[in-house]
């Protein structure tokens, strides 16, 4: 009994080893069939991928295109909308400030209107008495330079150059007599018309009467000492002598 179990259990163990040795797969040289198999499904796998996948997707930036956003049509109506609802809103702050204003003038506008016209006078007195002060500062300049021009003219009328050097000497003393009325004129100061004009007693001062051939009664003949004003000013009259 004991044999024929043996026998039966040896004949299990023979058959076993022949059906794995049937079904052993071909292995490559120096790798394990599973590893092997690992190897060939990876492979395959990642060459799948690299054909089904489309060359430079793997290089696109998650943002691209997304410039375009600012050109859209949906942003820019947005933004037109913005624009529309800020000019609604700025319109009627400019509404409100109108209306304040107007208040403001129906309150305080008869005061406004005073102060204004108190201001206007202030500023054209300041004026007045500014022009005035150049005024009396010409005229006294000019008056202080009278002098000069009255020993100017004597001088003239006394000496006669004779010579050449004389001749000279009184050219360059005309030529500083010229320059001092120049200053004047540019000054504003005029010299007062005497000789030939009819006799004015708030600019000329009558020395003397005399007969002339030349002049009627009651007009200048001579003029004995040069007068000057300042606009409607008189800063000298002038000495004159006046037909009889």
């Amino acid at each position: 009994m004991f044999v024929q179990k043996l026998a039966f259990f040896a004949f299990l163990g023979v058959a076993s080893v022949g059906a794995f040795s049937v079904g052993k797969p071909s292995t490559f040289a120096g790798c394990r069939p599973s590893t092997c198999l690992y190897s060939e499904s990876a492979e395959e796998g990642d060459s799948a991928t690299e054909e089904t996948t489309p060359a430079g997707e793997d290089h696109m930036l998650p943002d691209e295109g997304g410039s375009d956003i600012l050109s859209s049509p949906a942003f820019l109506a947005r933004k037109l909308d913005v624009l529309k609802s800020d000019i609604a809103k700025a319109e009627e702050e400019l509404v409100e400030i109108n209306q304040q204003i107007e208040e403001g003038k129906a309150e305080w506008g008869d005061q406004i209107e005073a102060l204004s016209k108190e201001y206007e006078n202030i500023s054209n007195r300041m004026t007045q008495q500014s022009a005035a002060g150049d005024e009396d500062a010409v005229i006294q300049v000019t008056r202080e330079m009278l002098a000069v021009l009255d020993n100017f003219d004597r001088a003239f009328g006394i000496v006669t150059p004779e010579t050449e050097s004389e001749k000279e000497i009184d050219a360059a003393y005309r030529s500083v007599y010229q320059s001092i009325l120049d200053v004047f004129k540019d000054l504003g100061v005029t010299e007062i018309e005497t000789v030939g004009k009819e006799f004015d007693y708030e600019v000329h001062q009558a020395v003397m009467q005399r007969p002339s051939e030349d002049y009627e009664e009651g007009i200048v003949c001579e003029e004995l000492q040069k007068g000057f004003i300042l606009d409607q000013r008189l800063i000298r009259a002038a000495m004159v002598s006046v037909a009889a």
